[in-house]
């Protein structure tokens, strides 16, 4: 009786299983597909050890390898984070691009295409690791009338996961730009934000940012050549990322506007294009410390709906954050991410 019974039991399971499974086939498959890209990256990469030994590789690589590993402890004894075990191996990339995100938006809405996943909930984008991929993806959400754009991605965080490795790409930034992506990662294992992507990018962003400012301070302080470059480096995307989020609100007015509401498919096509090719124009009238840097971002393509939504995505909120970070952390970052474990780790 009772191998009867475990047997029911397992045949009972298995067709639930399997019900599942079709029922939601698509994201099975996404899964596997994003595990096994996972799982390739964990399975090349290498302890930092062999790189540091190994005579022939790079002195000026090795020092931003254990600059990340200081970065961590930064992370830990200075701004409260709990430790990580990321970032002790390393996984050469050979010069190759690591993940596509494709992030989607309604043609004549700024509202971004939503995926829902386990654990994480809602999220606006999502990521492949291959081109051809995220190509898939991009073509088959137009079909569905939205627009699409896939941006490049070399740094992400599985959340504890698996143990992210250093990717070799993050070795070719300044230190500063080091500092921020780490600090960036990092901050998503200390604090979870579930169903909320613009906002756990947003707050992700902030922390990076004034985190990296501090470690630079600490590391080489405020008269240092890696100091002044992160500050003119963040400062010229501050005002690049505002262009376009200031921008974003009047892509909405227009949107909202009954005229355009009640225009035929080709006036809000036209109208649309002419205030993206106003946003695009407004670029040059920015005062940057290198002029250069985004002269031609959209030279070849204009953006469109998604490219706003991405900007909303990780730089919307950084006034809210920054009120809050006086109020609650009264200007210190380690007291401000306690009120964040605080605020959202429940």
């Amino acid at each position: 009786m009772i191998i009867s019974l475990k047997y029911l039991l397992l045949k009972y399971f298995a067709g639930i299983t399997a019900l599942v499974v079709t029922a939601n086939y698509d994201l099975v498959d996404y899964g596997m597909r994003m595990g096994q890209g996972q799982l390739k990256i964990l399975m090349g990469s290498k302890k930092i050890e062999r790189y540091l030994e190994d005579p022939h590789y790079p002195d000026s690589l090795k020092q931003k390898i254990l600059l990340i590993q200081e970065i961590k402890k930064f992370t830990v004894d200075e701004l409260g984070f709990q430790p990580s075990p990321n970032y002790k191996k390393l996984y050469d990339q050979k010069g190759k691009p690591m993940m596509y995100v494709v992030t989607g938006s309604e043609k004549y809405a700024l509202k971004p295409m939503k995926w829902k996943f386990p654990i994480v909930g809602e999220v606006t984008y999502k990521g492949f690791f291959t081109k051809e991929e995220a190509n898939e993806e991009a073509a088959r959400i137009e079909k569905l009338g939205y627009e699409s754009r896939i941006r490049i991605v070399n740094a992400w965080s599985t959340l504890g996961w698996f143990r992210d490795p250093i990717m070799s790409s993050m070795l070719e930034e300044s230190p500063g730009d080091i500092a921020e992506v780490i600090i960036h990662e990092l901050s998503h294992g200390t604090i979870f934000i579930k169903n909320n992507v613009d906002l756990s990018e947003n707050l992700a962003n902030f922390i990076g940012d004034k985190g990296a400012h501090l470690f630079l301070q600490y590391k080489y302080g405020i008269s240092s050549p890696e100091y002044k470059e992160y500050i003119e480096s963040a400062s010229d995307y501050e005002k690049f990322s505002m262009h376009f989020i200031q921008s974003a609100k009047m892509m909405d007015s227009l949107y909202a506007t009954p005229g355009f509401i009640q225009a035929d498919t080709i006036q809000k096509k036209a109208l649309k294009q002419q205030y993206i090719e106003m946003v695009v124009a407004g670029i040059d009238t920015i005062t940057f410390f290198d002029p250069l840097r985004f002269k031609n971002k959209f030279k070849e393509k204009l953006p469109n709906n998604a490219t706003f939504i991405v900007f909303r995505q990780y730089n919307s909120m950084q006034d809210v954050f920054e009120a809050e970070f006086q109020k609650e952390g009264k200007g210190d970052l380690k007291k401000y991410i306690d009120f964040l474990i605080r605020k959202y780790n429940k």
